[in-house]
């Protein structure tokens, strides 16, 4: 799925661009996005020149902004099951073994930010091309 959007600086991480919220219209993933706001950093493995003002196109794979609702929602959600039944194992109480299934549930939260963080650019969108003026 390509988006356009406006080059605001280049960083160190990426290059930092903008858009207006009507560009996630349409985004498998918009619901469950964490970032709300309209800034967000882009990979551009084609090192294609780009000064601040430029629109470019940007891809975001859907399969990509599906994986990433799948890790920081199911992920945490699924784990909870098994904490709560390891909690059966070793307490009486519900109340016990349902803190074990929500300290799985964190652990879970935690499983996918150590994901995001080593794999970030995995899971950026990607700079295509420059669009005309």
């Amino acid at each position: 799925m390509e988006k356009s959007v406006t080059v605001l600086e280049n960083t160190k991480e990426g290059i930092k661009v903008g858009c207006d919220a009507s560009a996630c219209s349409g985004c498998k993933s918009e619901m469950f996005c964490r970032n709300k706001d309209t800034t967000f950093t882009v990979e551009n493995p084609s090192s294609i020149p780009l000064e601040k003002g430029d629109k470019v196109l940007i891809d975001i794979p859907e399969g990509r902004a599906t994986l990433s609702v799948i890790l920081s929602l199911a992920l945490p959600l699924l784990l909870f099951l098994p904490g709560y039944f390891l909690g059966r194992v070793f307490f009486t109480s519900e109340i016990s073994m349902a803190l074990m299934g929500f300290l799985f549930m964190a652990l879970g939260f935690g499983v996918s930010a150590i994901i995001f963080k080593i794999k970030k650019r995995y899971f950026s969108p990607i700079v295509t091309r420059k669009e005309e003026e």
